[in-house]
């Protein structure tokens, strides 16, 4: 399914943490932060929104893509000692999660050899220890509580050239890197060329998202109700994943299509949702050798829905796991023991 197996996802996971070691000295996990500002917010719509919606932007693309890990579950994954010797997860419901978590460490890994890490290390100003990290359409993001004023300084000294300016957010390039840098009060947003999608603005998609955190734009949820209702539907723990289009099903390539483009050749297993046009993934690690799981599937129309396929496909590594359908959306949970250390 992927190419780098658990143990080399640790190790991925170690070196974003270390990085991250006095960023964010605890966490208690998605879900619980009531700060406007991160977007937890509950109405009839259903369940909580992700408290990192604020800053999930619109695009001009049908297709939508985003990954986020918790600090809390990073910490919880690297302890995981049981995981170094095991093999890579064929059940979707954990290893598209996996390979957030390596994208996630990829990304901060990135942050780690740049210029800005100074900014962004020296002015952090984290102080729920709730710090998520977010890749959304090609763009990373540490969504926290920041010193906007102390970091866009610290960029300019480093060197940094301003490009665009609002009264919520920045932006700024390096040219020495070509790595472009945004900055809200409350997100760290960072993007680089992509050399496989010569379509891909990293300034455009950058200032979109900082611009969208700060308030400028309608976030995702709210120009979409059917992306919104489909977030409010799953949970918010954990490590979350999230395929959507705005057309009625998926096209065939964007569930074969490596969703990373990070150069480390991973790739999510989506082709258990042929015929969805919206799937959201969460698994939460609680504890080193235990994990649970769950994905709600979107579809628009009853004849698309494929619950043979779902079942045969999602939970095989499970100690249990129940599928529920209501009208054209199938939810499935499934909860993980001693053999989720081993994969």
């Amino acid at each position: 399914m992927t190419n780098l197996r658990r143990r080399n996802a640790l190790g991925l996971l170690a070196g974003g943490m270390a990085f991250l070691a006095g960023c964010s000295e605890s966490s208690d996990g998605n879900g619980n932060s009531t700060d406007p500002a991160t977007d937890g917010s509950t109405d009839a719509a259903g369940g909580d929104l992700p408290p990192y919606a604020s800053m999930l932007s619109t695009t001009d693309r049908p297709k939508y893509f985003y990954g986020a890990i918790d600090i809390r579950t990073m910490s919880t994954l690297i302890k995981d000692q049981g995981a170094e010797a095991g093999e890579e997860p064929t059940d979707p419901l954990v290893g598209n999660p996996v390979v957030v978590a390596l994208l996630c460490s990829y990304g901060l890994g990135q942050l780690a050899n740049s210029a800005g890490v100074s900014a962004y290390d020296d002015n952090n100003e984290t102080e729920t220890g709730e710090e998520q990290f977010v890749y959304a359409n090609g763009v990373y993001a540490l969504v926290g509580s920041y010193d906007r004023d102390g970091i866009t300084s610290a960029l300019e000294a480093a060197g940094y050239r301003l490009e665009a300016e609002a009264d919520g957010y920045a932006v700024y390039a390096d040219s020495a890197s070509d790595e472009i840098v945004g900055v809200a009060d409350d997100v760290y947003a960072y993007s680089y060329p992509n050399g496989d999608d010569s379509s891909f603005d990293p300034m455009t998609a950058v200032e979109r998202t900082v611009a969208t955190a700060a308030g400028d734009r309608l976030p995702k949820h709210e120009a979409d109700a059917e992306f919104e209702r489909l977030l409010r539907a799953g949970e918010n723990s954990g490590i979350a994943c999230c395929l959507y289009t705005d057309n009625d099903a998926f096209a065939s390539g964007t569930l074969s299509d490596d969703q990373t483009n990070d150069g480390n050749g991973l790739q999510f297993e989506f082709g258990a949702f042929e015929g969805a046009y919206g799937v959201y993934q969460t698994l939460s690690v609680t504890s080193s050798d235990t994990a649970t799981a769950r994905v709600t599937v979107s579809y628009s129309s009853d004849e698309l829905v494929d619950e043979d396929g779902l079942e045969s496909s999602l939970g095989t590594e499970a100690n249990s796991a129940t599928f529920d359908r209501a009208e054209t959306t199938v939810t499935v949970d499934a909860e993980y023991g001693e053999e989720f250390a081993r994969e």
